[in-house]
């Protein structure tokens, strides 16, 4: 059955999610810092508290997918949908950014060898941002195998155990991850962090949430927020802790390994989960008020799908621009707050402004409402 339904919470979580990746990959820039110093270690922070996007636009995909296609549908149907949702974007801005090199500031890389346009393509190394394309077309693809897995434990009475079953695979694939591209080759990493078990638990929560809504609802208004928050921000000031440890340890961040995150990669799942919570109490608050603000909010989210596909390249404009202006660079404090706010603002216009061209608007997730990042759909509410 294919039903159209509509979540308050998904367009706000989507947009808290897409100002969470541009974030991370402003912060991401602390590495071009000569030295560990306090704008090193402030960057760091706000690197490792924003990394709960792509969990929380997993966690999405499973939620809408599994509400709007469960029982019998067409499967043939369902592929056809969703690879020309994500397919013709993937490809056109691999190209794009394959020839437009967006690391630091912009420049034109020349024409690509085959063996780096394979590589591209199949793990999603164009840009920082297209890897989460390849994780997404694996979801994609084994998504009628999970979601009848999962309805058999469900009818077994025995989600909880197939969650925490799925969590310790998920910690053990990551920090398995982390042993291999330290001890075997960087490469390994590289390709285990890609595939799909790295993040399955958090798809398959969504899916959870997709079936027992109103139950989920419940128990979440149930616990006291301000236990959510204190457990969300505890865990990340010790995963944060972590990893600025290991920067001043090893002197820089390029001098640590693969190893150290570790034990960071068994404990993210304590962060993710109470953020997840976090954004959803969040947003129940912002649509209650109705106002600009949560009107800004939603609107952000619901063009998640081509922020997400342009940002890098509105980063890396604005970062030339700005330093050429000013003579600053990534070492200097004013960069940051200015790239991110450039970043969010030039984004949205864009792929807002794109909805009215068709063919920009079909690359960017504009020509059609429903598909980003989970095939949301918008009738009236419920």
């Amino acid at each position: 059955m294919i039903a159209v339904v509509w979540f308050r919470e998904v367009e706000y979580l989507r947009g808290f999610a897409a100002l969470a990746v541009i974030a991370v990959h402003v912060s991401m820039n602390f590495t071009r810092i000569p030295g560990v110093d306090l704008l090193f270690l402030l960057n760091v922070a706000v690197y490792i508290f924003a990394h709960f996007a792509v969990p929380v636009f997993i966690f999405i995909s499973g939620w809408v997918l599994a509400a709007r296609y469960f029982g019998e549908y067409s499967i043939l149907e369902f592929y056809r949908r969703r690879m020309r949702t994500i397919l013709l974007p993937y490809l056109f801005f691999t190209a794009l950014y394959l020839l437009v090199n967006v690391e630091g500031t912009i420049g034109f890389t020349g024409v690509p060898e085959p063996g780096r346009v394979a590589e591209a393509l199949l793990l999603g190394t164009a840009a920082y941002n297209l890897w989460f394309f390849v994780l997404i077309i694996q979801f994609y693809l084994l998504y009628p195998l999970i979601v009848r897995g999962y309805d058999r434990f469900d009818r077994a009475g025995a989600v909880a155990f197939l969650l925490l079953a799925l969590l310790f695979v998920q910690v053990l694939w990551n920090a398995c991850a982390h042993l291999t591209g330290a001890f075997v080759d960087p490469e390994w990493y590289t390709v285990l962090i890609r595939l799909f078990p790295s993040h399955l638990f958090y798809f398959v929560l969504g899916v959870f949430v997709a079936r027992h809504t109103e139950r989920f609802r419940s128990v979440l208004r149930s616990l006291s927020p301000a236990g959510v928050f204190a457990a969300a921000g505890g865990s990340a000031l010790i995963l944060g802790g972590m990893w600025m440890a290991a920067v001043l340890r090893a002197g820089s961040f390029s001098g640590t390994t693969l190893a150290v995150f570790c034990i960071y990669r068994l404990l993210e799942p304590l962060y993710y989960v109470p953020v997840i919570a976090v954004l959803v109490l969040a947003a129940w608050c912002l649509d209650e008020r109705r106002s600009r603000v949560s009107g800004a909010f939603r609107s952000f989210g619901e063009h998640s799908y081509g922020i997400y596909l342009i940002h890098p390249l509105v980063i890396a404009a604005g970062a030339a621009v700005w330093f050429s202006i000013t003579g600053l660079s990534w070492a200097d404090w004013p960069t940051y707050p200015v790239i991110f706010l450039v970043a969010v603002a030039v984004s949205y216009a864009v792929v807002r402004g794109a909805a009215g061209i068709p063919y920009a608007g079909c690359l960017l997730g504009e020509a059609r409402r429903p598909g980003r990042f989970g095939d949301l759909q918008h009738p009236p509410r419920y």
